[in-house]
């Protein structure tokens, strides 16, 4: 006669195993829906904990009366020896109790033949979730004080030593923006800017072309209206910082709907920056728009030293700047003249 003891899972094993999934699901979502903030991967974790719910409601009446938390000697024993040094070191632990879950379940579950499959379903979405996770974790930021944008096209002293310039003094953000440029010419020179950037606190974004971004290890790409749409792109390399061009309201409400990181507001003033012009906006307008703007926003458009006060003055602290630094012999000097009065709005607000 088989020893039924030996035969059957123990139900405290299914119980405490369901309790300690769930918990860590909920540690995941939290990370994943409110500091990593990517919808995807927070409706793909609720989904996980919907379908526990739901073995859990299977096993329910079999394991809960079976718990026996208050007598239990693991109880008094810390055995988690690992310090928390920060949200990836919490979000792994979170997935490894969740992985770890996941197969005492479907192993145990093989035995009264109920469930197995789906716990190793659950297993296999953690570690695609995991690696997403932490890649977004490592993804640099577009913010609010980004403050100079430089947007590099054909620039009078290159574009390396304009690059080089612009690392040195610390400025955030360069774009490469060359639409003559041939491809092949184009990413050897957004290798080169990228190998000039790396390791720096500046971040490089390429201008249209998602392919020359991934292949020069961009840090994103910006795209404008005929460009291909936001989420398309975000299927294709969820690491990138993605921008949006926008040029009047209705494009800057569709913009918001696609989740960029940050979108571009203008041309606040003149420029002959684009073969086919777009509306200027004016200052009025530029400030509707970012306004409205639920992400971070940069002012662009024909923006220099003698009318940056002004658009500063309507609530951009994300200026980009084209050809006033590009076109110039001596573009140190003009970064300076910007710089200066980023920093002269930025003591006044304190």
């Amino acid at each position: 006669m088989k020893n039924p003891r030996i035969q059957a899972p123990s139900p405290r094993i299914m119980d405490v195993n369901v309790n300690r999934l769930s918990e860590a699901l909920r540690v995941i979502e939290d990370v994943v829906r409110f500091h990593v903030m990517d919808e995807d991967l927070s409706k793909r974790v609720k989904k996980i904990r919907a379908s526990l719910d739901l073995y859990r409601k299977e096993q329910r009446k079999d394991t809960l009366f079976s718990r026996a938390s208050e007598t239990d000697f693991g109880r008094k024993i810390s055995y988690d020896k690992n310090k928390r040094d920060g949200i990836e070191s919490i979000l792994g632990s979170a997935f490894g109790r969740a992985q770890e879950s996941c197969r005492v379940l479907e192993e145990f579950s093989k035995i009264n033949k109920s469930s197995a499959e789906s716990m190793k379903e659950m297993r296999y979405s953690l570690y695609d979730i995991e690696r997403a996770s932490v890649i977004l974790l490592h993804r640099r930021r577009f913010t609010d004080d980004m403050g100079l944008y430089l947007i590099m096209t054909n620039p009078k002293t290159g574009y390396e030593k304009l690059t080089e310039a612009a690392v040195k003094m610390n400025v955030k953000v360069i774009q490469l923006r060359d639409k003559i440029m041939e491809g092949r010419d184009l990413l050897r020179t957004a290798k080169a800017i990228k190998s000039i950037v790396k390791n720096s606190d500046t971040l490089f974004i390429v201008n249209d072309r998602l392919d020359i971004a991934l292949l020069s290890d961009a840090d994103g790409v910006h795209l404008g209206q005929t460009d291909i749409p936001v989420e398309e792109a975000r299927k294709i390399s969820k690491d990138l910082i993605i921008g949006k061009s926008t040029h009047n309201p209705i494009q800057l409400r569709r913009a918001l709907k696609e989740q960029p990181d940050y979108v571009g507001i203008g041309p606040i003033y003149p420029t002959d920056s684009k073969r086919i012009k777009d509306r200027v906006l004016g200052l009025k307008d530029a400030n509707r728009m970012f306004e409205a703007s639920s992400v971070p926003s940069v002012g662009i458009g024909g923006i220099k030293d003698h009318n940056i006060k002004d658009v500063l003055n309507i609530g951009f602290t994300n200026i980009a700047v084209l050809s006033f630094i590009a076109e110039s012999g001596n573009p140190v000097r003009e970064i300076k003249k910007i710089q200066s009065a980023l920093r002269r709005k930025n003591d006044s607000k304190r």
